[in-house]
Formats: C-alpha cells, structure tokens, sequence
C-alpha cells in the first residue's frame, strides 16, 4: 500500500496546521478506502 499512497497522495502533508493535518489526514482515508472498495471483487456464495 505504500506505493498507491505516495502515488496519490503523496509523501508529506500539505496543510500546516494540526488541525487542518487532521482533516487532510481522514479524507486521504476515505479516498484511499474508497479506491480499495472499488477495486476489490464481488463474492458470494456458491450452493452446492
């Protein structure tokens, strides 16, 4: 996972502030959590 963050995101924060870090911090793990639910398959189960 480190690859696709630096990729996207970056490496370092951009916001100065602690508060606006924080901010910055949470929307990168949604996006990062959304780009991950997007990529993964759907399964379901097979009855025999």
């Amino acid at each position: 996972m480190f690859r696709p963050n630096t990729i996207f995101f970056g490496g370092k924060l951009r916001r100065r502030f602690l508060d606006n870090q924080a901010v910055e911090l949470f929307l990168q793990c949604v996006a990062l959590n959304r780009m991950i639910q997007l990529g993964k398959l759907d399964s379901y189960k097979v009855e025999d």
